[in-house]
């Protein structure tokens, strides 16, 4: 049952992320600061490009063994920060600490890959998404008031975000879990995303020539980790199905395929947090 105006909820998903990002920024800002050599940014960054890149290819391969249509590509790119930020602070201190700059910095290139790739595939998504322009304030802004917006960013707009996601409609039935669309939307995205963010990093730390002991490179089971951290989203998947599927079973499939994600997610996140949190802390 939907208990949210679908126009509340568009807005809700939108508009106050300005203000949770905005905090980001700041964040970014501050740690940025810290390190007078900027080339360990690449790292993550060609790590959000392959956790969007490998995802979608595997949702295309396959498409073409099932009658999945092929327009949903785009749904298991995308990862949601708010979700990644919940789920990173089930994690010890010393893991948080080595994975939160990677990640703040993946899922925000990520969302502004995602929300290009958006407006490249529809033209209904027009202007700077607040995403973008939040994170593009808050870095310009600086340190300034921050500690006060992180306390609004994660007190408030955090979860009226949660409350908002979590009132999509969707029609579930057993039967459905098996239509070729559903899963092949879970399996792109648990199995895609942690390899895509893995493979780019790996790439990003050949280019950048960083050696296996310096300070900045993750470890590959710290880099899994980041990767099933990564492997939540909903807002701009839920969009993307919206404006790249045009009937309404499929978009029904979709959502349903999103949503279902989530669990499979929060299985990885806490098969990570109680087996491979063990062997970082050599």
């Amino acid at each position: 049952m939907n208990w949210m105006d679908p126009v509340w909820r568009d807005w809700l998903l939108t508009w106050p992320l300005l203000l949770f990002f905005f905090a980001i920024g700041q964040e970014l800002r501050i740690e940025a600061s810290r390190h007078t050599d900027r080339r360990h940014l690449i790292a993550p960054i060609a790590a959000a490009a392959g956790g969007m890149l490998i995802p979608a290819l595997t949702y295309l391969a396959l498409s073409h063994f099932t009658d999945a249509p092929r327009e949903a590509w785009g749904i298991p790119m995308a990862t949601d920060l708010p979700f990644v930020l919940i789920a990173l602070a089930l994690f010890p201190t010393r893991i948080q600490k080595r994975l939160r700059i990677f990640l703040l910095t993946l899922a925000i290139a990520d969302d502004i890959g995602s929300i290009l790739v958006l407006g490249v595939v529809t033209s209904s998504q027009g202007g700077i998404h607040p995403t973008i322009l939040g994170t593009i304030l808050g870095l310009a802004w600086g340190a300034r008031g921050y500690a006060i917006m992180k306390k609004i960013a994660y007190y408030f707009i955090l979860p009226i975000f949660l409350a908002a996601s979590f009132s999509t409609t969707f029609i579930f039935t057993w039967n459905s879990i098996s239509n070729p669309l559903v899963w092949q939307l879970i399996v792109a995205r648990i199995v895609g995303k942690p390899i895509g963010i893995a493979l780019g990093a790996l790439l990003g730390y050949v280019l950048l020539r960083m050696a296996h002991e310096h300070a900045m490179r993750l470890k590959l089971r710290e880099l899994i980790i980041a990767g099933l951290i990564a492997t939540f989203g909903l807002d701009v998947a839920l969009i993307f199905a919206n404006v790249a599927l045009h009937s309404p079973a499929e978009k029904s499939l979709a959502i349903m395929g999103i949503v279902l994600t989530i669990p499979v997610s929060i299985v990885g996140v806490f098969f990570a947090r109680y087996f491979l949190t063990r062997a970082t802390a050599a």
